[in-house]
């Protein structure tokens, strides 16, 4: 995650960093294994903000609304959530970008009921540098 990296520090993005232990335990609260792309994505940067961008991930506050579990517990009440995925990022109009993280393909998902809408091509780092650094 080497071009992502430069570029939160290039645009001064804030970053929490998750530990290996909250880590760990969010895959057993989940009940998956996490990708070692998305433990990396979670130890690196936790979460990512950078203007109106904003990532769910961990090292926040459980409660926070940037949570990955809390927010997970949330959208995966919808029966057409797929298994395994986490979510990114909040698109609006309840669609949502997730992470899957046994294909390691970032889908487009929109609720209520509405399901997949659209699986990408992109592994999680040129995602999120697509979405969160080029206009």
């Amino acid at each position: 995650m080497e071009d992502l990296e430069q570029l939160v520090e290039e645009f001064g993005a804030r970053t929490c960093p998750a530990s290996a232990e909250d880590i760990s335990s969010l895959g057993k609260k989940l009940g998956f294994t996490l990708s070692d792309e998305y433990k990396r994505f979670l130890s690196t940067y936790g979460v990512i903000l950078y203007r109106s961008n904003e990532t769910y991930g961990l090292g926040v506050p459980e409660d926070y609304y940037l949570n990955v579990l809390s927010k997970h517990a949330d959208l995966s009440r919808d029966p057409t959530y797929p298994k395994s995925s986490v979510p990114l990022l909040e698109v609006g109009d309840g669609q949502y970008y997730l992470y899957d993280n046994i294909n390691r393909k970032v889908l487009l998902w929109a609720t209520p009921h509405g399901g997949i809408v659209k699986t990408t091509d992109d592994m999680l780092e040129p995602f999120l540098i697509k979405y969160l650094f080029r206009e």
